[in-house]
Formats: C-alpha cells, structure tokens, sequence
C-alpha cells in the first residue's frame, strides 16, 4: 500500500513538472512575459503614423541596427487621416533622439515586417507618448514588380513597330 502511493504522488509530480515545461515553452514561444510588473515598468511608449504598414504585427520587433529595443503593441488606424497608427514599447536604456525616423521593414524577401528605427542626431530624446514625425511606408514586393514591368512593357511598346 504504501508503495503504490509513493508511486501516485511521483507520477503526480511528473505531470506537474511537464504542465510547467509547456507552460514555460508557450511563453517563449508566444514572446509573451510573465514578469511584466505594473508598478514598475521597463518600457515607454512611443507612436508613429503610416501610409502603409504592410503585414506588420502586433508583437512585431522595433529595432535599431537590427538589434530588438523594443515591441509593436498596437495598430489602429487614426480616423483622421486614414493612416495606421503604431504604438510600440521601447526599453528605458534606449534613448531615442526626437528627430529619429521609422521605417516599416521585411526581414528577407518571404519574412515578416519589423519596424527600424534610425536614430537622429537631435540633443533630445524622446519621452514617453512622443510621437515620430518622420516615417517610411512599407514597400510591398508586388508593387516593386508592377512597377518594374510597367516600365520594361512601355519601353518595348516605342520600339514595337520601328524595326522592319
């Protein structure tokens, strides 16, 4: 009798063992934290307007110089301009200067969208709910190959009928 519930209980804490291992694994996954502390944040936030923001993501990365600063915490589209408005979390230690520009990235042909950020040259930095004036659109393969045929097709047509 006793052994079988020494047995119980070790299969017990086994099970328990792997709820916690998955557990741990979703989040790594999933790139979501659990140590996020309301009172005492690492982050602020900053925001920027785009024409086009391609397949870009919440919980895409902010980078500068293609090391991660930060995350993409929201995108809603401002009513006033009809632009999508981002709002991204930046790391404290990250001091951006305000005249630092956005710009919506692919990483690689087939990856997904990040934002880069290039940092500006200005003595101030950024504070929390600031805001980014200057801002790049993302380019879309497929306007890229439109707009390539579009001028290989006009340059054949000039010479479609000269030749005979």
């Amino acid at each position: 009798m006793n052994n079988s519930k020494i047995l119980e209980f070790g299969v017990g804490v086994l099970i328990l063992l792997g709820l916690l291992a998955f557990m741990f694994m979703a989040l790594k996954v999933s790139g979501l934290t659990m140590a996020s502390n309301p009172f005492m944040s690492t982050t602020y936030q900053v925001s920027a307007d785009f024409t086009d923001i391609g397949g870009l993501k919440v919980r895409s990365p902010v980078r500068i110089a293609g090391v991660q600063v930060g995350t993409v915490v929201a995108i809603d589209l401002n009513p006033e301009t009809y632009e999508a408005h981002v709002i991204m979390s930046i790391e404290k230690n990250v001091a951006l200067p305000t005249d630092s520009s956005v710009s919506i990235t692919a990483a690689g042909i087939l990856g997904d969208n990040y934002v880069s950020v290039t940092p500006g040259y200005a003595r101030t930095n950024m504070a929390s709910g600031g805001q980014f004036v200057t801002t790049y659109a993302a380019t879309s393969l497929t306007s890229l190959i439109s707009t390539f045929m579009s001028n290989n097709n006009s340059g054949n047509s000039k010479n479609a009928g000269g030749d005979k």
